[in-house]
């Protein structure tokens, strides 16, 4: 039935693969965190050298400067990095399609709009 001898080779690239791809991965989130900690230092660092300089810095913008230099919310990253859970027998079988089509938030805001307009004309 399964040809044995290439079996093995298979589920070594496979796996290979499957590594390969997580490890780029955590290369980009990396590289994302040390760009998020970067810009958030360079932020302070420049609201320190104004308070240095004896420079008066607004309530407003020091407010400002410090909501941007605040690290990200979890909740804001776990929404970020999953926005839809898929289970496995999603990725086996597939999603069921309902009968009826699906239409996108806009779609329906557009479609309740062109109603309006002909009831408004008739």
């Amino acid at each position: 039935m399964f040809n044995t001898t290439y079996l093995p080779h298979a589920i070594y690239s496979l796996a290979i693969t499957s590594v390969s791809i997580h490890l780029v991965s955590q290369k980009r989130i990396i590289s994302d965190d040390r760009t998020r900690v970067a810009a958030r230092l360079s932020i302070l660092e420049s609201i320190a050298n104004q308070l240095r300089q004896g420079k008066d810095i607004s309530l407003d913008e020091l407010d400002r400067l410090h909501q941007l230099a605040r690290p990200p919310a979890p909740a804001e990253e776990h929404a970020q990095q999953a926005k839809e859970e898929i289970g496995w027998k999603e990725v086996i079988f597939g999603r069921k399609k309902s009968e009826e089509p699906e239409m996108s938030e806009y779609d329906r805001r557009d479609w309740e709009k062109v109603q309006k307009e002909m009831e408004t004309q008739k």
